[in-house]
C-alpha cells in the first residue's frame, strides 16, 4: 500500500500547473519517468523553476549559505524594448509608466512566498549604461525553505509579462493609429 504524502498531492498540483502553462515539453524526461514520491517531488520542483524562463542560472555559495537565481527570457526582453517605445510615444519615464509599475505587482505577487530569507529583483542591468538584457534576479539563504512555491509564483509571473506584453502591443497600435488620424486631420 502507498502512503499518501503531502508532496504527492503538491507534486500532482506542479505537474498540472506546468501541463496548463504548456511547458511540460520544457521538462528533462517529462512525467513518464517520475513516480510519485518526496525524492521525485524534489527533483520536479527544480526543473520546473529551469524551465518556466528560456536562460535561467542559479549560483549558490556554500561559504555564506546563499544563493541566486538569474531568469531571463525574450517575453522580459519584449516587455522591456515595449514599455522604452510607450515611454518614447506618451514622454513618460520609467516612473510614471502604468505597466511597470503593473509588473512590479505582478512580480511582487509571484513572489509574496510564505517563508523568509528571501528577496528579489527586477530590471537588474550590470551597470548604470548597460542597455542590454534585463534580467529578474531571486536571492535566497540557506534558511529559505519554500523552493517549492517558487515555480508556480515564477508562471504567474511568465503570465502577468505575457499579458503585459499583449496590453502594450494594444495600446502602442491605438497610439499609432490615433496619430495617424491626427495627420490626416491636419
Amino acid at each position: 500500500m502507498v502512503e499518501l504524502y503531502s508532496e504527492i498531492f503538491a507534486m500532482l498540483r506542479l505537474a498540472k500547473r506546468l501541463y496548463d502553462s504548456s511547458l511540460v515539453d520544457k521538462l528533462p524526461g517529462g512525467f513518464q519517468s517520475r513516480k510519485l514520491d518526496a525524492d521525485h517531488y524534489i527533483e520536479l520542483t527544480y526543473n520546473a523553476i529551469d524551465t518556466v524562463f528560456e536562460n535561467t542560472c542559479e549560483y549558490y555559495n556554500e561559504e555564506i549559505g546563499e544563493g541566486v537565481y538569474v531568469f531571463c527570457d525574450p517575453i522580459i526582453d519584449s516587455f522591456c524594448r515595449l514599455c522604452w517605445q510607450y515611454e518614447q510615444r506618451r514622454h513618460l519615464t520609467e516612473e510614471e509608466n502604468p505597466y511597470r509599475k503593473k509588473i512590479r505587482a505582478v512580480i511582487r505577487s509571484g513572489f509574496g512566498l510564505c517563508y523568509y530569507n528571501y528577496c528579489y529583483r527586477f530590471n537588474w542591468k550590470l551597470s548604470a549604461n548597460d542597455r542590454g538584457r534585463r534580467r529578474l534576479l531571486f536571492f535566497y539563504g540557506e534558511e529559505f525553505c519554500d523552493l517549492d512555491e517558487l515555480p508556480g509564483g515564477l508562471m504567474e509571473i511568465r503570465d502577468g509579462f505575457q499579458e503585459l506584453n499583449l496590453e502594450l502591443e494594444k495600446a502602442l497600435s491605438n497610439l499609432t493609429k490615433q496619430s495617424a488620424i491626427e495627420k490626416e486631420a491636419a
